[in-house]
């Protein structure tokens, strides 16, 4: 069992909303790039970082960074034509960007705070790669990406 930030015990926490809004990409918590040659590029969350990492163009990178909502990075991220090695590097692209995520201390001690609890990027937009979807369909047995990239960070950071 695994006490939570209210000091509930919890064996698994399967959506980043609310209390645990912190563990979602979406959240504030700004990455840089030192791009060789070019200035330092500010990435406002994960998923800014994340989709900019799709392509290998810094002109577009920047687009990106500068996109005021991490749902707007999203979708320019999905229209673009991905780099070649994408499906290579995409973990680790993540896993990098979730290492400088809860390089921030607040977010560290609430990442630790977890515990010992499953995390399952719980959704209903079928992303059975990151997350698990809850819908009927899908059943809720994604592979869960991005909930075992954070246990790995949560332990490392232990």
């Amino acid at each position: 069992m695994t006490q939570n930030l209210n000091s509930k015990k919890l064996d698994k926490i399967d959506s980043f909303t609310g209390e645990y809004e912190f563990l979602s990409n979406f959240y504030y918590s700004p990455i840089h790039e030192e791009p060789p040659n070019h200035a330092s590029i500010e990435y406002p969350t994960v998923e800014h970082y994340f989709q900019a990492m799709k392509t290998k163009d810094l002109k577009l990178r920047e687009e990106i960074a500068r996109c005021r909502a991490p749902g707007s990075a999203k979708r320019l991220g999905r229209a673009l034509h991905l780099r070649e090695d994408w499906e290579e590097i995409k973990n680790g692209v993540m896993y990098s960007a979730l290492k400088g995520k809860f390089e921030y201390p607040n977010l560290r001690q609430k990442l630790l705070a977890t515990g010992d609890a499953i995390l399952v990027e719980g959704n209903w937009w079928h992303d059975n790669y990151w997350g698990s979807c809850k819908c009927d369909k899908c059943g809720n047995h994604g592979r869960n990406m991005l909930g075992q990239l954070l246990m790995q960070v949560r332990e490392e950071i232990k």
